[in-house]
């Protein structure tokens, strides 16, 4: 297996990537990312999704470069090998994390994982720090735990004992709740509606695009819109 023509030409120094519908129908490879300049290199829109998907490239100025998960497929293509499917989607960092004695730790994770990961590559540190502390909230609300009964022939009877339900939700479950809440009033019903679809729903950008009518690649426009939203109200910008 050999890299692809676009992956050599976007290794090039200062090429840039511009994405679909910015220049032409297909994503271009430009020298030194001048879009006056004749493009080294085509993709089409579904290759350009699938190269964001799998990490492969990064935002700079002027349009996008090949991430370090790139730079890796590349090399494992231009040595005729097959690029580790599961490297695609690995991008390891430090978080802090809270243990059950309520200490505070560091811990290695994947950013790529979770509702946020297939939008990372287009997003403001300000609009990723709002979706995280949206969704840590939402997980540690009461709005997941079911509030209807369960008829199903396993679940447990009242007789067998007593069942958790909302109402014996600890304090911190209650107040993240509140504020999951109030930050979709907030948010107003057009915003809400996206950040949930997203983030909680955890849908695709064409999915997006089809539920709400949008244009085709217009889901991250409208979703980093969202975020900037949420992240007015977190008070982060």
């Amino acid at each position: 297996m050999s890299a692809p023509r676009w992956m050599r030409a976007l290794a090039r120094p200062d090429a840039r990537l511009v994405p679909p519908g910015d220049v032409e129908a297909r994503a271009v490879v430009l020298p030194g990312g001048d879009r006056r300049r004749r493009p080294t290199a085509r993709i089409s829109p579904a290759r350009f999704d699938e190269a964001m998907q799998c990490g492969w490239l990064a935002r700079r100025e002027n349009g996008l470069v090949l991430s370090a998960n790139g730079q890796a497929a590349l090399k494992a293509g231009t040595r005729g090998e097959e690029p580790d499917p599961a490297s695609r989607h690995r991008e390891m960092e430090a978080r802090p994390v809270m243990d059950r004695d309520g200490q505070v730790r560091t811990a290695r994770a994947n950013r790529r994982e979770g509702p946020l990961g297939p939008w990372l590559d287009g997003l403001e540190p300000h609009q990723r720090q709002a979706g995280e502390r949206f969704i840590t909230d939402y997980h540690t609300s009461t709005l997941m735990s079911p509030v209807t009964r369960n008829w199903s022939p396993t679940a447990q009877r009242r007789a067998e004992g007593h069942r958790k339900g909302p109402e014996d939700a600890a304090l911190s479950a209650i107040a993240a709740k509140e504020r999951v809440l109030d930050a979709q009033d907030k948010l107003g019903p057009a915003f809400a509606s996206v950040i949930d679809a997203a983030l909680v729903r955890e849908e695709s950008a064409a999915a997006l695009e089809r539920r709400f009518g949008w244009a085709a690649r217009s889901g991250r426009t409208v979703l980093g819109l969202a975020l900037t939203r949420l992240a007015e109200i977190y008070r982060l910008v």
